[in-house]
């Protein structure tokens, strides 16, 4: 306005696009430098973004012994179901008091029960849900006067832009009576979930109904609802449950496109060396070519193939190392054997194996 630019320069509003978006149209492609190594986030939350917002182009490089967890032994989206109702109050926005009162108590278990000492906020769409949440919080004069020490804010997105928590707890909202006009304002707002959610570091916390927002017609909440789900199968499933004996030849996988005929003869080997591995194992969003388990020690074992090899770049390197430095924080011990090694030196592959199996042992 004060510029005269309003009439003719409607496409620089904040609200049209980013600040981002618009200075990338003042410069030529060469001139965009992506920083697409990501180090605030625990993989589990950064994950769906990378792959709803970020067309998988970011690398995790998140180092874990800097996180704040609350428990280690739980993934870092943790869903707490609400079967709420949502209201519109005479100011307008939405609000959901069974999503509100959820809130409270997650933040008191958390806090007062468990004693957690990071830095906790909340994140909601809504004004009116977030000057809800504040003033029950407010009224709690206990769980106040400790989070007034820790820095605390319950907001909107636009409050914790370029800001972060340890632990962040997510209200959607979204339940049974949800205004039309709060749909649309969530649908054609993604940008704005995928700020929300990622600025928790060590956990993200989502207090909310899990089958409406599951079954929405907000098409990146509905999948952040079923990855979550997936998120706490994953936690649920022991290890030691997944740890069954497989038989002496190449047991059936979920991916068999993956799987190199040395990979299977690897297998066959170690099986009549006495060695019970595990193909194709999930670790979070990697899957490894072989587990072993021995004595509480975990052994991830890895045969790069040729093709491996001759593709080899500094992004493929990169990408390596961020994977065995998040091995190394789960608590996983890693080899790897170049096939060649698997063809010319098999016996020498399975010795080293047994060397870690007597380290293990000591």
């Amino acid at each position: 306005e004060r510029y005269e630019l309003m009439e003719d320069f409607p496409h620089w509003s904040y609200s049209y696009q980013s600040l981002f978006g618009l200075a990338s149209t003042q410069v030529s492609g060469d001139d965009i430098v992506s920083l697409v190594d990501h180090h605030r986030c625990h993989a589990d939350i950064i994950n769906f973004s990378n792959g709803e917002f970020y067309e998988e182009r970011l690398r995790v490089a998140t180092k874990y012994d800097n996180l704040r967890s609350p428990n280690r032994s739980e993934p870092g989206i943790r869903w707490v179901d609400v079967k709420g109702k949502v209201a519109r109050p005479g100011s307008g926005g939405a609000i959901n008091s069974q999503e509100v009162n959820a809130v409270l108590a997650t933040l008191r278990d958390l806090v007062l029960n468990k004693g957690y000492e990071g830095s906790v906020g909340v994140v909601t769409p809504f004004r009116a849900q977030a000057n809800a949440i504040t003033e029950a919080i407010n009224h709690d004069n206990e769980l106040a006067a400790v989070l007034v020490q820790r820095g605390f804010l319950a907001d909107t997105v636009h409050k914790f832009q370029g800001d972060e928590r340890d632990v962040m707890i997510f209200s959607p909202v979204v339940s049974v009576g949800l205004p039309s006009h709060a749909l649309g304002f969530l649908r054609s707002n993604g940008n704005l979930f995928n700020v929300a959610i990622t600025r928790a570091r060590a956990q993200l916390i989502v207090v909310g109904d899990l089958a409406s927002c599951g079954s929405c017609d907000i098409g990146y909440l509905s999948r952040f609802a079923a990855y979550s789900t997936s998120l706490e199968k994953r936690s649920n499933g022991a290890v030691e449950s997944q740890l069954k004996e497989f038989g002496p030849s190449y047991p059936k996988v979920a991916k068999p496109e993956l799987v190199s005929d040395w990979e299977k003869q690897f297998y066959v080997s170690a099986y009549e060396a006495g060695f019970r591995l595990i193909p194709q194992y999930a670790i979070e969003k990697y899957i490894v070519d072989f587990l072993m388990v021995d004595e509480g020690r975990r052994l991830v074992i890895e045969i790069d193939g040729e093709r491996y090899h001759r593709n080899w770049t500094g992004e493929l390197c990169r990408r390596d190392q961020i994977r065995n430095q998040r091995l190394f924080e789960l608590g996983y011990d890693v080899l790897r054997f170049w096939v060649y090694e698997v063809r010319d030196d098999l016996d020498g592959c399975l010795r080293r194996i047994e060397q870690w199996r007597r380290h293990s042992a000591l």
